[in-house]
């Protein structure tokens, strides 16, 4: 069905719900119950040029500390396209656990969701030295990546 040769009218979209006629326009994730906006998206390209401007370059490993897979991997996607490492951390390991896999990581810079917060303030004296963060979500006040991609132009 989907070849080499496909367009992006070969692609199906889902017919709209009774419930909702605009679904196939909005993407639920993020969202809190309720709000009609359209969840901001992450562009592979984006991130890439994010990261090149940030510094980052082939070679380095970045570790993801984010809970929708839909981001984590625009986030990994774009983070490739400059031969950046990236590592997914499980979200659900605390204290020593989450320490131990940043450490063995070699991460220069974690992604981190502001949902997740409470999880990374777990590995605070548990490692030797921190690498740089960058929050990713609602409620970040400096380091947002949401607001770094959304001036990229």
């Amino acid at each position: 069905m989907f070849g080499v040769n496909s367009t992006v009218a070969d692609i199906p979209v889902p017919a709209p719900g009774p419930r909702d006629p605009d679904r196939r326009f909005r993407s639920g994730l993020g969202l809190a119950s309720g709000d009609r906006r359209a969840a901001p998206a992450i562009c592979p390209n984006r991130v890439a040029h994010w990261a090149f401007a940030e510094g980052l370059r082939a070679g380095e490993t970045v570790a993801l500390l984010v809970r929708d897979l839909g981001q984590a991997e625009a986030m990994r996607l774009g983070l490739a396209r400059i031969g950046v490492r990236v590592l997914a951390l499980d979200g659900s390991r605390r204290g020593e656990a989450l320490a131990d896999s940043l450490a063995r990581s070699g991460a220069t810079l974690v992604i981190i969701d502001t949902a997740l917060a409470d999880a990374y303030a777990g590995v605070m004296g548990r490692l030797p030295s921190y690498p740089s963060v960058w929050w990713n979500g609602p409620g970040a006040d400096f380091a947002s990546l949401d607001l770094a991609l959304a001036e990229q132009d």
